[in-house]
């Protein structure tokens, strides 16, 4: 994204909107100077090159979006992927062989096509969402004696649940 990426539009805790350069947010590996922070990208801005015909974009598009329906949850609301991949094995083959798959809390459920993915039932709390991850992570490490890693990030006062 950074060697697209032209200007990002975002709202520091004190509300206040600030445009940062790719160089502002010194981008690497999987880090952003966003991050641990409580900053909201509200907009991005990007400079693309022309691709090919549209009819080859197109049909590109279909078959990775065809592919992720396949494998991935789509018929409900979900963050993404919830937790990083630790490697060798993938974090969502960890939480299925935990028996994770369909766990729900409050309106959140660990997703029955891809464990790696929560869900929102309908009506799920950021507070459900939260405490879903915390016992994945419990149950994970218990079984595996290894903490999975959100890649999501959670923003406001969970201050009275459990933590990461």
């Amino acid at each position: 994204i950074a060697d697209i990426l032209v200007n990002a539009h975002v709202m520091l805790p004190d509300g206040q909107i600030e445009i940062l350069s790719p160089q502002d947010l010194e981008y690497s590996y999987r880090h952003s100077r966003l991050q641990g922070k409580s900053i909201l990208v509200a907009q991005a801005t990007f400079q693309l090159q022309p691709g090919e015909n549209p009819a080859s974009v197109t049909a590109i598009t279909s078959e990775n979006f065809n592919k992720r329906k396949t494998s991935q949850p789509y018929h409900l609301p979900s963050c993404g992927s919830v937790f990083r991949n630790p490697g060798p094995q993938a974090a969502g083959w960890l939480i299925e062989q935990t028996g994770l798959k369909g766990y729900q809390i409050g309106m959140a459920q660990v997703a029955h096509r891809h464990a790696n993915f929560i869900l929102n039932c309908g009506g799920a709390t950021a507070n459900d969402i939260f405490q879903l991850i915390y016992h994945v992570q419990e149950q994970v490490e218990k079984q595996w004696s290894f903490l999975l890693k959100p890649e999501v990030k959670m923003i406001g006062d969970f201050s009275g649940s459990a933590t990461f």
